[in-house]
C-alpha cells in the first residue's frame, strides 16, 4: 500500500474499482487542499490583489469599486477598474481629474474653486479678450 499523491497522474492510475484506493485518494486530495502553507499563499495572493485594485481605484476615484473588482477577480479586476470612467472632478479649463479635496488643478494649476464660479460666458469672453472685433 503506497502513499497516494493527489496529482493528475496519480487520478489516472487510480482504480475506481478498489474501494480502499479511493478512500485514500479523497484523503490525500482533501489533505492537500488543507493544507495551512496553501492557505497562507492564497490569503496573501488576495490581499496584493486587494491592495493593487485599491491603488487603482484611488486613482480613479473608485476605491470601493477597485477593492471588490479585485477580491473577485484579481488582476483582471485591475484591468477592469483601470478602463472605467474616472469619477474624479474636472477641471473646467483643462478638463483633466482632480482629487474632490484639491484647492488647484494639479494638470493646469488653476484655482478650481474661482474657476468653477466662472460662467461659461464670462470664459467665452475671456477667451476673446485680444478679440479682432
Amino acid at each position: 500500500m503506497a502513499a497516494m499523491q493527489c496529482t493528475l497522474g496519480g487520478l489516472a492510475q487510480l482504480d475506481t474499482a478498489d474501494l480502499d484506493a479511493v478512500m485514500r485518494m479523497n484523503e490525500a486530495c482533501l489533505a492537500m487542499l488543507l493544507d495551512p502553507v496553501l492557505w497562507g499563499w492564497m490569503l496573501g495572493v488576495t490581499v496584493v490583489c486587494i491592495l493593487g485594485g485599491a491603488l487603482i481605484g484611488w486613482i480613479k476615484g473608485r476605491t470601493l469599486a477597485g477593492i471588490v473588482w479585485a477580491a473577485v477577480l484579481g488582476p483582471i479586476g485591475w484591468i477592469i477598474v483601470a478602463l472605467s470612467p474616472s469619477r474624479l472632478p474636472t477641471c473646467p479649463e483643462c478638463g483633466k481629474g482632480n482629487p474632490a479635496s484639491a484647492k488647484a488643478c494639479r494638470h493646469c494649476g488653476v484655482n478650481l474653486k474661482q474657476s468653477a464660479e466662472r460662467t461659461a460666458r464670462s470664459r467665452l469672453k475671456g477667451a476673446d479678450s485680444g478679440g479682432s472685433w
